[in-house]
C-alpha cells in the first residue's frame, strides 16, 4: 500500500470508531432514561377535568406499590412530570385521576398495567381539585383503598 491508501484507511477507521462511539453514547442515554426509576407520563387524556394518565415507572419492578402510588399522586399534585405538565391556568388542577402504570415504554402495547391508581372524591364532578382539596380524596390501588398518608407522615 502506498501512503495515500494508508492515510485513507486510517481516516475510515477513525470515522468508523467515532460513529460506533457516538451511537453507543446515544443508546446508553436512552437506556439510562428508561432505567432511571423516575416515573413519567407518556399519555394524558382529560374529560371534564378528570384526567386519565399512562405512566411509565422507568424501572424493572416496583417493590412497594403503595409508596409508588403515593409518589405518583404527589408528582401530579406538584405538576412534576418531565414530559407532561397539567394546564392549570384555565381549569385549575384535575378533579380526579385514573392512572395506568407500566414498567417500561415497550410494555404499553404488549402487557397489562402493573398497577392501576385512582385518586377520586366521593362526589363526582364536584368543585374539588387534587392539589387544594386533597383531604377530600381517596386513593385506590388496583381497586382497593389505601391510606394517602404514610405512617411516618403522621405526627403524634
Amino acid at each position: 500500500m502506498d501512503l495515500k491508501q494508508r492515510i485513507f484507511t486510517y481516516i475510515l477507521y477513525i470515522a468508523g470508531v467515532a460513529v460506533v462511539v457516538f451511537y453507543g453514547i446515544s443508546q446508553y442515554r436512552q437506556w439510562e432514561e428508561a432505567c432511571s426509576g423516575i416515573p413519567d407520563v407518556v399519555s394524558s387524556i382529560s374529560v371534564n377535568n378528570y384526567h386519565y394518565l399512562t405512566v411509565i415507572a422507568n424501572c424493572k419492578k416496583i417493590d412497594d406499590k403503595e409508596a409508588f402510588a403515593r409518589k405518583i399522586i404527589d408528582m401530579c399534585q406538584q405538576n412534576a412530570f418531565r414530559s407532561v405538565k397539567f394546564s392549570t391556568d384555565v381549569n385549575g388542577y384535575p378533579s380526579g385521576l385514573d392512572i395506568n402504570v407500566y414498567l417500561k415504554n415497550n410494555d404499553i402495547e404488549n402487557n397489562k398495567p402493573v398497577c392501576k391508581i385512582k385518586f377520586v372524591t366521593d362526589e363526582y364532578g364536584g368543585d374539588y381539585d387534587i392539589r387544594n382539596d386533597a383531604a377530600w380524596y381517596h386513593l385506590y390501588l388496583d381497586g382497593e383503598e389505601i391510606s394517602v398518608l404514610q405512617s411516618n407522615d403522621i405526627e403524634s
